[in-house]
């Protein structure tokens, strides 16, 4: 163990940098975020404490962390008459883009913005998607929405018609009418985007196939390509974990007789494995090489390439991870954290 931490927010691993917030206190009325790593603190971003929504991103390809602010007072008290979004790296918190306009803060898909009932925002416009790479706005055709956003890939659409954009370019990168089909499924079939497993998916979208006198099949597709990568095993049961180190995806999925699968993949490969437990499957954090879990009960390494289970036992689970390794941990202070370094990588096989 090499140090602990104190934050209000539960962590999130961006790069090299852990990113988490602290609420107002002890004379100080800002809400803060920090951003820090085994090294200490990198810096520190003080907000108004009635903006609580950030974004995880990439700017030009560098990790970056998108956080609100508003012109409301700072006692969280009165009306909200603008909102703002800016880009922070998460390597140094240095502004990337923005301040850019905002009408609320994000559902939890993306680089979206809305007005919802729970913001104290003065506008009506929902749904204002970003360009990631310089916070411009981008603008939707008539009757479209914005229904997801990753990293600069955007689906746009309408019901069960939508398509995924370059956020950049503006370009089409595919549409729901030209990928592939799953296996058993007709002409009548019909599929939806349902924001299963959040924003954090590392370049996949799952979508829901749905068929009369049929059960659904949620089915798992590159979000810039639009190929098709697997499908998942029954329905979509918490959220996505990613390893950036390798790009790959960890998706948890319950069956009907309440037995849960994980899945892996990569949006460049497909499919890695699947494996069924009988009662629960939660992926706790995903690093280099090894992903950490809570399987029926038991803590358990796994190995991230081929599934095989390289330990369980009796041990304290890390909670997010950075793409060398470093982790995060829970201890008895609700607040506090444990950051420690791996000692050694282990050699899978």
């Amino acid at each position: 163990m090499a140090s602990a931490v104190r934050i209000d927010s539960a962590p999130a691993a961006l790069g090299a940098t852990f990113i988490g917030s602290a609420f107002p206190r002890d004379g100080r009325s800002s809400l803060s975020f920090y951003g820090f790593n085994v090294a200490g603190t990198l810096w520190r971003i003080d907000t108004n404490p009635s903006c609580m929504g950030t974004v995880l991103t990439s700017v030009g390809g560098e990790p970056a962390v998108v956080i609100l602010d508003s012109d409301a007072g700072k006692d969280g008290q009165g009306p909200v008459s603008i909102t703002t979004a800016t880009a922070f790296s998460a390597a140094s918190g240095d502004v990337l883009w923005g301040p850019t306009e905002v009408p609320g803060p994000s559902a939890g898909n993306g680089l979206i913005f809305a007005n919802t009932p729970k913001a104290l925002t003065a506008g009506t416009t929902p749904g204002t998607l970003l360009d990631a790479n310089t916070g411009t706005v981008i603008e939707t055709p008539a009757g479209e929405t914005a229904l997801y956003e990753h990293h600069g890939t955007a689906l746009i659409g309408s019901g069960t018609g939508f398509s995924a954009v370059d956020t950049g370019s503006g370009g089409t990168l595919w549409s729901a009418d030209e990928f592939t089909r799953p296996n058993g499924t007709t002409p009548g079939a019909t599929v939806r985007f349902t924001g299963s497993y959040g924003p954090a998916t590392g370049g996949i979208v799952v979508l829901r196939w749905e068929e009369q006198g049929k059960e659904p099949q949620d089915v798992i597709y590159s979000l810039r390509t639009g190929e098709l990568l697997g499908q998942l095993a029954g329905s979509p049961a918490g959220m996505a974990a990613v390893d950036e180190s390798s790009g790959t995806v960890l998706l948890a999925s319950e069956l009907g007789d309440g037995s849960q699968v994980i899945t892996a993949l990569r949006p460049d490969e497909g499919t890695l494995w699947t494996k069924s437990f009988a009662r629960s499957a939660r992926i706790t954090a995903a690093g280099p090489g090894v992903a950490y879990a809570e399987l029926d009960g038991v803590a358990a390494r796994i190995d991230i390439e081929s599934g095989a289970i390289l330990d369980t036992g009796d041990f304290v689970l890390p909670v997010s991870m950075l793409a060398d390794g470093t982790a995060l941990f829970p201890t008895k202070e609700r607040t506090v954290y444990a950051i420690a370094v791996p000692e050694k990588q282990d050699t899978p096989g």
